[in-house]
């Protein structure tokens, strides 16, 4: 197994131990906040804030990212992390855990901007669908038994708290063990390099669908633990499980999704991504607890074929010793719209009722596969590898 492999390896098992456990509690923030009495209002205030943060990090960590070995930033963002699990856990009133929000927010941006950056430069652009393979597969196959377990363990009447602290001590070790990650490649930063860039017709495409997609992170963020909860009457553990079960396939389909990369034009899988995350999402949202797993699961399978689309598209358009930055811009897009989504969503699922989110983010999906299609001539072919 050559270098490059081997550090792919290390980032992934360190990714999927961090978003184990937080994936599992993105989806119960909601759930838990409205137990201890918090509004829809809070919990959108509370959840947008954490976005929020995303607009003043995640840009000049991006270019930090192609200028400093990211291993560094990617413990702090670690350690921030921590300290917002562990401090909601022993503060959990609105002010601390607002504040905490943020702190983690800051660590999560950091975090995922780094850790991004990293993967694509260690790449080195070769035998990259097997890589990120590796990278996804891992990622999502552990995020999946992480919500299983962690709703069994709420379904246990272990308060939330106590799992939340539990989780913070855990990612200490993490950054710990993110200090055996090797170093990164830097340059120079020069931002009219990254101008030049980002303004090509191709890429200001693939941000305009990258940010209409993450629009559906807000409903999910502010919804779709409580429509689990309080539409189906789900309990914590089959909530988890309904979750868990299906995120798990994310992880098989993204490694057909990488074999199948060669054989097709990736815009098609971007396309497929699209109309399955859209149609999956809305119609997940039928009372009927099995069918709406089914769907479920065809949306989690059509947001892996996009996210291998993203990932390829990345390592195929930008330099690598610029993706940092790169990274930075897209992502920044991704969470402008996330934070617009979770200030809109949350109010709107406690007036209008928990589904509806789901349905109206479903439809903004649809928007944003016609969109692909109308500029289909401008997204990425695999000639341009």
């Amino acid at each position: 197994m050559d270098e490059s492999t081997k550090s792919v390896w290390k980032i992934s098992v360190l990714n999927s131990l961090l978003k184990m456990i937080t994936i599992f509690a993105s989806f119960f923030w909601a759930i838990f906040y409205n137990s201890i009495g918090f509004s829809g209002t809070q919990i959108g205030i509370i959840l947008g804030a954490f976005s929020i943060t995303g607009l003043i990090t995640t840009l000049p960590s991006g270019f930090i990212n192609d200028k400093i070995k990211s291993k560094n930033l990617i413990t702090i963002g670690i350690l921030l992390i921590a300290t917002h699990f562990i401090g909601v856990g022993l503060f959990p009133k609105f002010l601390p855990v607002l504040i905490f929000s943020i702190i983690g927010g800051f660590g999560n941006y950091l975090y995922v901007t780094s850790s991004e950056s990293f993967f694509y430069k260690i790449t080195e652009k070769t035998n990259i669908e097997k890589k990120i393979a590796i990278f996804q597969s891992l990622t999502y196959l552990t995020m999946g038994i992480g919500i299983a377990v962690g709703g069994r363990l709420l379904d246990m009447n272990i308060p939330f708290e106590k799992v939340v602290i539990g989780a913070g001590i855990f990612f200490i070790f993490l950054a710990i063990y993110s200090r055996i990650l090797p170093k990164s490649v830097t340059t120079e930063l020069e931002l009219v390099h990254y101008k030049k860039d980002i303004f090509q017709p191709k890429v200001l495409l693939f941000l305009a669908i990258m940010g209409l997609f993450a629009f559906h992170y807000g409903a999910e963020n502010t919804s779709y633990g409580l429509f689990l909860r309080k539409t189906l009457g789900l309990s914590n553990f089959q909530s988890g499980l309904y979750i868990g079960l299906s995120i798990i396939p994310m992880g098989i389909s993204a490694i057909f999704f990488t074999k199948i990369l060669k054989k097709i034009q990736v815009k098609n899988l971007l396309f497929f991504g699209l109309i399955a995350s859209a149609i999956g999402h809305i119609l997940m949202t039928v009372n009927d607890p099995i069918y709406s797993y089914l769907f479920r699961m065809f949306h989690e399978i059509g947001d892996s074929a996009v996210f291998v689309f993203m990932a390829y598209g990345i390592t195929s358009m930008f330099d690598l010793k610029r993706v940092g930055g790169n990274n930075g811009v897209i992502y920044f897009t991704i969470i402008i719209f996330t934070a617009l989504s979770n200030l809109i969503t949350g109010p709107m699922g406690e007036k209008y009722g928990y589904n509806i989110p789901l349905i109206v983010t479903g439809v903004v999906l649809m928007i944003a596969f016609a969109i692909g299609i109308i500029f289909n001539n401008l997204i990425i072919k695999n000639q341009e590898k």
